[in-house]
Parts: structure tokens; C-alpha cells; sequence
């Protein structure tokens, strides 16, 4: 065998991107989220500006894969070894709609539990609010997917922030390596860290709960989380959906201590002397998920962060 041949079957053996790839498929495409476009008769969605954005292509991935070869190899020694495909064109509402009809089938069906934070854990029932299985606060809802979410800011700061518009990000190369789609790696982790118990790989250590945002946001600008950017609704949302419907497990509890600060997107302007970040997160108790924002500054016990490596061009 060749020595190309070698490396690629070790590639292969780091990253089962073929395995990946069809399991993000098939969730997007079960749930409902990919459909079949008019124009382009591929599946995808259809942006907030109308345009049609077909589902990056397996190829298209391992492309990325490839042209990122040296933060790909770096990142999987930390520990991301999960794809994601985030459709970032598509509007929130509509993805939000998605997610509470896929809530709802998995309830009447009996198919929803807890997360578990090991395989081998016992699956234990989740109850579902039938009637609102998701919350959004009002100003969140009167944000998203307009100029007042700024999406990956370098600071927190009303003027200066350098962050962009949903609309910019849909077509960065750097951001979004297939028009309208991010495409990264996330760790496979389904509980983060509480503080103090992060682990070391690769010489990374992992997010923990109990930053503040502006905390999160100083350390993902260090040279070791070089090429990680924090969540956005989109990823959040994404992620939920994909995972309930893979594995039946909700995602990020509150009451596991594993609320997420959506760090990738910000807003400064949407209430007065208030700097905000959007929070997503199941809350046992009340049967439903809640899509909710806090200051930049605050801390909580329940908060964690996460990170994702997306692909492009820089």
C-alpha cells in the first residue's frame, strides 16, 4: 500500500467521517429540517433571505477536512470527534418549530429521556409539556435573526464588538465552509464539566461550568482554543434535535447543571443598559425547553459553555 493510502486509512481510522456524516444526514433529514429544494432539487433549506442552501455534500466535508488537515488533527487530539452541520441560513423560528414538533412525536411515542452522562446509565422518562414544549422569551424571539444578534463577537462591548449579522455569517467562507452551513467538530460531550473537574487533552483543558460569558469569551481567544467559537442558537438547536433524535435523550438539563450560554451570538442593544447573551436549556420540572438571555457578566452554578470548531477558508 501506498504511502497515501497508509495515512488515509489512518485517517479513516481517527474520524469516521462516512459514519458521521450519515447519522447528521439521516437526523436533519427525520426531522425534517432538510427538504427538498425547487431550483437546486437537493435537500437543504431555504435561507431568511429566500435563497436555497443545499446540505454541505460528503465530499464537500471531507474537502474541509482535508484543507484544515493541521487544526483537524490538533482539535481531535483535544477531543473533538464530532461532526456538525448547522444550518445557519435557516430562519430560527422555523428551526425552533422543528424541534417542538420533534419533541412532541418523540413524547407521543414514548421515546424521550434524560441525558445520560454514560451509555450504560438507565434510561429514565421525560415528561413533556405538550401544550408549550418550548419557551422563548419575547425579546429573544423579537432578535433572532435580525441585525440586533450580533453573531461571534471578540468582546462584549456595545460599540467595537467586531462581531457580524446572521446574514454576513451565512456567507463567510470562514464561518459557514458551504454557503448557509457551518461545518466543525464538537466534543462528544453530553454533560460539561463542572468547575473544577476539566480535563487535559491534548493540552486543552475542557470548558467548566460557572464562567461568566465574558470569562468564556477571554478564554476561547487564547492560542489554545485557537479555531473554537462558542454556540449559536442554530448549533444549539441543531444539536438538540440531532441528538434526540439519534439517541432519545434530551439535551442539556438545567437541573444536571448543564444550561448552555450561547456564546457565539450576543445582545447589546435589545435591552436598555443591558448587555446580553442567549441561554438554551431543558428544565425537568416544568416539561420543556427554554430559550432565554442573561448579562455578560453573570455567573451561574447551572451555566456551561461549549465550543465549536468550524471549518473554512481563512
Amino acid at each position: 500500500m501506498s504511502r497515501k493510502g497508509k495515512a488515509d486509512r489512518r485517517k479513516a481510522r481517527l474520524f469516521p467521517l462516512e459514519k458521521e456524516y450519515a447519522r447528521i444526514i439521516t437526523a436533519l433529514d427525520g426531522t425534517g429540517i432538510l427538504t427538498l429544494l425547487p431550483q437546486s432539487e437537493s435537500l437543504g433549506v431555504i435561507g431568511i433571505d429566500g435563497k436555497e442552501y443545499p446540505v454541505p455534500t460528503q465530499e464537500q466535508v471531507q474537502e474541509e477536512f482535508a484543507r484544515n488537515k493541521e487544526l483537524v488533527d490538533r482539535k481531535m487530539r483535544q477531543g473533538f470527534t464530532q461532526l456538525q452541520l448547522t444550518p445557519i441560513a435557516m430562519p430560527t423560528p422555523q428551526l425552533i418549530d422543528r424541534v417542538k414538533a420533534v419533541v412532541l412525536e418523540h413524547a407521543a411515542a414514548g421515546r424521550i429521556i434524560q441525558t445520560k452522562q454514560n451509555r450504560t446509565d438507565a434510561d429514565t422518562p421525560v415528561r413533556v409539556r405538550t401544550d408549550e414544549p418550548i419557551w422563548i422569551w419575547t425579546i429573544l424571539r423579537q432578535t433572532v435573526d435580525t441585525p440586533n444578534l450580533v453573531y461571534f463577537p471578540q468582546v462584549y462591548t456595545k460599540r467595537d464588538h467586531r462581531g457580524l449579522t446572521k446574514e454576513e455569517v451565512m456567507q463567510s467562507i470562514r464561518l459557514c465552509a458551504v454557503p448557509g452551513w457551518s461545518v466543525g467538530l464538537i466534543e462528544p460531550i453530553p454533560i460539561m464539566p463542572q468547575q473544577g473537574q476539566g480535563k487535559v487533552k491534548g493540552g486543552r483543558k475542557q470548558l467548566e461550568a460557572f464562567s461568566t460569558p465574558r470569562d468564556y469569551l477571554r478564554t476561547l481567544s487564547t492560542p489554545t482554543y485557537q479555531g473554537e467559537t462558542g454556540w449559536t442558537p442554530e448549533d444549539f438547536l441543531t444539536h438538540f434535535v440531532t441528538q434526540l433524535e439519534t439517541t432519545n435523550q434530551v439535551s442539556h438539563d438545567r437541573y444536571d447543571n448543564n444550561a448552555m450560554w450561547m456564546l457565539g451570538t450576543y445582545m447589546p442593544d435589545s435591552v436598555p443598559y443591558a448587555e446580553l447573551v442567549p441561554t438554551g436549556y431543558w428544565a425537568r420540572p416544568t416539561a420543556r425547553m427554554y430559550l432565554s438571555a442573561h448579562r455578560t457578566g453573570n455567573r451561574f452554578r447551572l451555566c456551561v459553555a461549549r465550543s465549536m470548531v468550524r471549518l473554512g477558508a481563512t
